[in-house]
This record gives structure tokens, sequence and C-alpha cells, in this order.
């Protein structure tokens, strides 16, 4: 990998809230996505090596409750296949960021398979965007 790097949004957005790969303010709670099914579905990456993944979780405490995160679960597509193919699952339960290698990989879609809080406060608002690492 280079010495020097840059970060640009996978996700074209002149504010924040346009650039969010999933923003999350009001859901039931259980599972509020599918996996992919089209070859178009998710985020072209760009023939970059790896990704950041920035997260914000906002549970309306001033001290988050240690007991709410999210579960992510990242599919990957590949020509090859011409099928998506369940990849990493990470857990959220804070302003996160997370790395990962894309090494060819086409496109990306991120699939919310659980959210746990307390269901006496409302559902935590999620955001999550994707960072191009961009050779300089």
């Amino acid at each position: 990998m280079p010495k020097k790097v840059r970060i640009r949004s996978a996700i074209a957005g002149s504010t924040a809230v346009d650039r969010a790969a999933i923003s999350v303010a009001d859901d039931t709670g259980s599972a509020p996505w599918e996996p992919p099914s089209n070859a178009g579905d998710g985020i072209l990456l760009q023939r970059n090596e790896h990704i950041h993944i920035f997260a914000k979780l906002n549970d309306g405490l001033s001290n988050p409750d240690p007991a709410t995160y999210y579960t992510i679960q990242l599919w990957w597509y590949s020509p090859i296949s011409s099928q998506w193919h369940q990849g990493e699952s990470f857990t959220i339960n804070a302003d996160d960021v997370t790395t990962v290698e894309v090494l060819g990989f086409d496109r990306l879609y991120i699939e919310v398979t659980t959210v746990s809080y307390d269901p006496v406060f409302d559902i935590p608002s999620l955001s999550l965007w994707v960072g191009l690492v961009v050779p300089v």
C-alpha cells in the first residue's frame, strides 16, 4: 500500500446526509433490510483495495447504553460468479470506524441484520458512510 492515501466518499453528495449509505431513524428494530438480489444493488467500489465504513450511532442518551447496538452484514458482488457473496459481519455500538479489504470486489451491499436497544427508549438512529481509500 502506498505511504499516502486520501479518503473520498463512495456516494456523491454535498452534505453528510446525502453521502450516507444507510440512515436509520425510525424502524421496527427487526432486520430492516434484506440481502441483495440484483447485480446493480449496493455501492460501486471503483477498484479500490480498502474502504472505511464510518458509523454514527445515537441512542438519544448522553451516556450511550452499552446494550444498544446494530449488527451489520457486508455482501460482496463478483462478476466472476455473477452473484452476491456473504462477507464480514460486525457490530456497531458507538461512533465506530471499520477498515475493510476490498481486494477486487466490484460492489458492496450493507445489510442491517440486528438492532438491539432498551425498548423504554426510541430505536437508536444509525448512519453509515463508505469511504474509498485512494492512493495518492
